[in-house]
């Protein structure tokens, strides 16, 4: 069997004086993909930084099996530089945070692929919200990496665009990439996914979707 890309031991965290899990225990294998639900305030958001190591549980242990330069992010914030074209931008995120060296063409070939090529040379600052999230997506792209945090990527995205979104996770899938997926839109969503982690009452289920291939 595989080995896990992330691992969750006996999980306990507070927020402030707030507890939001406690003894949780999972483990997310490569070509899983796991939509995290839950009310509102129940620690969605949380976890993808447990996962992430932006912050600490209060208790047990998360293994990661891969270097954090393999860990992606897709969520809220686009991180994209408003002074710097949308090339320039990719251009930047393949220097400072993948060791790939990308070619002009390869780097507008990908523009072209989240429906950027007219504003290639454009800069983000103007980009309109549903823009800057597909020049995220590109980023991710270029990042390949071997488990992925999203979180409600589809903010903001049109028809069209979320689409292409589906059409990059089954490519990540492809590729073996473990995915924890926060999501807006469980019903859409859940055709890409294989489990569902269920955050309720200071507990997480941790199930496989009945009829997913994974």
């Amino acid at each position: 069997m595989d080995k896990p890309v992330l691992t969750f031991e006996n999980i306990s965290k507070m927020y402030e004086l707030r507890l939001l899990y406690k003894n949780v225990h999972f483990c997310l294998y490569p070509k899983q993909t796991a939509l995290v639900t839950g009310k509102n305030g129940s620690g969605k958001s949380t976890l993808l930084k447990l996962a992430a190591e932006l912050t600490k549980p209060t208790q047990g242990k998360i293994i990661c099996s891969f270097e954090k330069e393999k860990i992606g992010y897709l969520g809220h914030q686009t991180f994209i530089y408003p002074h710097l074209s949308a090339y320039e931008n990719l251009l930047f995120w393949t220097q400072a945070f993948t060791r790939k060296k990308c070619s002009e063409k390869e780097i507008l070939t990908l523009l072209k692929r989240v429906f950027l090529e007219k504003f290639c040379y454009d800069k983000a600052g103007i980009f309109s919200r549903g823009m800057a999230q597909r020049l995220n997506i590109a980023r991710i792209i270029l990042q390949d990496p071997s488990l992925l945090l999203l979180d409600e990527p589809c903010t903001g995205l049109d028809k069209e665009s979320q689409e292409l979104f589906y059409a990059v996770i089954q490519e990540f899938q492809a590729k073996n990439a473990a995915i924890l997926w926060v999501s807006h839109n469980p019903q859409e969503d859940m055709r890409c996914a294989s489990h569902m982690l269920h955050i309720e009452k200071q507990q997480i289920a941790f199930t496989k979707i009945q009829g997913a291939l994974a």
